[in-house]
């Protein structure tokens, strides 16, 4: 409990205390002796308990680094699949404009509207 310090020390330093203080006083060092224990004691675990919060909150917001730069990674994931979609999409796009412009080259006529498409092309004008 003392560590080094042994019961003659101890019987020592309580000789000490009752010459130092006397034999009135002696009742009123303890119960100060006592309190400033109980204090320190308090200052400990309040100390302790203040660093113990500050390694959780630490330990939390490095688990929220990582969730959040999960979630990034996901979102960047969905993006390039939105992109490769989009292209996908597009590819057919690309093909149709290709083919016409392929037959525009050789000179092949794009077939031509049916008459009712003219006719309402007409009325959109007027």
């Amino acid at each position: 409990m003392f560590g080094s310090i042994g019961f003659p020390e101890l019987l020592l330093v309580f000789i000490v205390v009752l010459l130092v203080f006397g034999p009135g006083k002696l009742p009123e060092f303890a119960k100060l002796l006592g309190k400033f224990l109980r204090e320190f004691r308090s200052t400990v675990d309040q100390a302790k308990s203040a660093i113990q919060d500050e390694i959780y909150k630490e330990g939390m917001a490095d688990h929220m680094k990582d969730i959040s730069r999960d979630v990034r990674e996901a979102l960047n994931i969905t993006g390039d699949l939105g992109r490769e979609v989009k292209d996908a999409l597009d590819a057919g796009g690309t093909i149709r404009r290709e083919l016409k412009d392929a037959l525009d080259i050789y000179g092949i006529a794009e077939p031509k509207p049916a008459p009712g498409a003219e006719e309402k092309d007409d009325e959109k004008k007027d």
